[in-house]
């Protein structure tokens, strides 16, 4: 007769045991704001990503249960818990609204103009050039897409230890990230100087002027209800954009012939950070040191917890690619 940490441990592998953990710490948090502050949620809004979670979990709890493709049930497991991660934090980020505690963003400027960085120049610069404007435009709006892929090209090739290293890294990155912000907001250069009327009448910046006012605004008044499709990217210091940049590239390195073309999108990706995501240049040193610090963590954890849960990964997919298709 299995006990209940045999059977745990049948459906959910340590990583992702770490991950249901933080979640549920997020939720909880959640909970007890939205009891606390009164503030209203269109939860309905959320039914689409609950549902496609369910689905998530659901597939993955069928595999795992009848043993058969030990790939298919950690690409579903993980995008499962990872969407659901994401909400919730997100969540969370927007019931600390409104955030009146000091902002950073004087600071980060001094230290910007320390550096010789302007965000209004940088942009001035940016939309001089078309075609570069452009290129970086799509380059900043890749990186959940290259999330997205590497989920599926790790998991369905069989690197299940680089995609759980991916998504704790990811999830911890973006826990360090809120609330950091929480403590010390910050909301970036396109709040503070707006762009010349002759800038904005020829760019298409993802985040410009307009979007700045509205952060301004989420800022010091909140939301009279918080709808998941109208949710603002509110951080500025450190730049999450540049984590996830990072994670392309870091978690990519195995895939021989995905990895020069990750590495050039995703070094792109840093100048678009400034450009187009409305950023001081000193948040992207700043997302490079959470990432750093966060795929350490993630490092270790694995080699303690996940080394032979990597052997067993291994010899399931040996087992089933012999005995079950996929």
């Amino acid at each position: 007769m299995k006990t209940q940490s045999s059977v745990l441990h049948h459906y959910f592998r340590p990583v992702e045991l770490a991950l249901l953990g933080i979640i549920l710490i997020t939720l909880l948090a959640d909970a007890v704001l939205l009891l606390s502050s009164g503030q209203k949620v269109f939860y309905f809004a959320y039914s689409g990503q609950l549902i496609f979670a369910a689905l998530m979990f659901g597939l993955s709890f069928i595999y795992r249960w009848r043993g058969r493709s030990e790939r298919i049930a950690t690409v579903t497991m993980s995008t499962g818990l990872f969407m659901i991660f994401t909400s919730a934090m997100a969540l969370l980020n927007y019931l600390f609204l409104p955030n009146l505690r000091p902002t950073l963003d004087l600071w980060l400027v001094s230290l910007d103009a320390s550096l010789g960085y302007n965000w209004v120049d940088a942009v001035t610069w940016s939309v001089s050039y078309p075609l570069v404007n452009d290129i970086l435009g799509y380059a900043y709006l890749s990186n959940l897409y290259q999330i997205v892929i590497l989920i599926i090209l790790l998991g369905f090739s069989g690197r299940i230890y680089a995609l759980h290293g991916m998504i704790l890294t990811l999830t911890l990155s973006g826990a360090v990230t809120v609330l950091f912000w929480i403590l010390f907001p910050s909301i970036g250069p396109s709040a503070l100087f707006p762009l010349p009327e002759s800038v904005i009448s020829k760019s298409q910046q993802i985040v410009g002027t307009a979007y700045g006012k509205e952060l301004t605004d989420l800022l010091y008044n909140g939301t009279a209800m918080i709808m998941p499709n109208d949710a603002r990217g509110l951080i500025s210091f450190p730049s999450f954009h540049t984590v996830m940049a990072l994670a392309g590239m870091w978690y990519s390195r195995s895939v021989k012939w995905l990895f020069p073309f990750f590495l050039l999108l995703n070094l792109t990706v840093l100048p678009a950070v400034l450009v187009h995501g409305g950023h001081h240049l000193v948040d992207i040193p700043a997302g490079m040191a959470v990432f750093a610090l966060c795929a350490w963590a993630t490092e270790r954890f694995q080699q303690r917890f996940d080394r032979q849960g990597k052997t067993i990964v291994s010899r399931r997919l040996q087992k089933t690619s012999m005995s079950h298709p996929a």
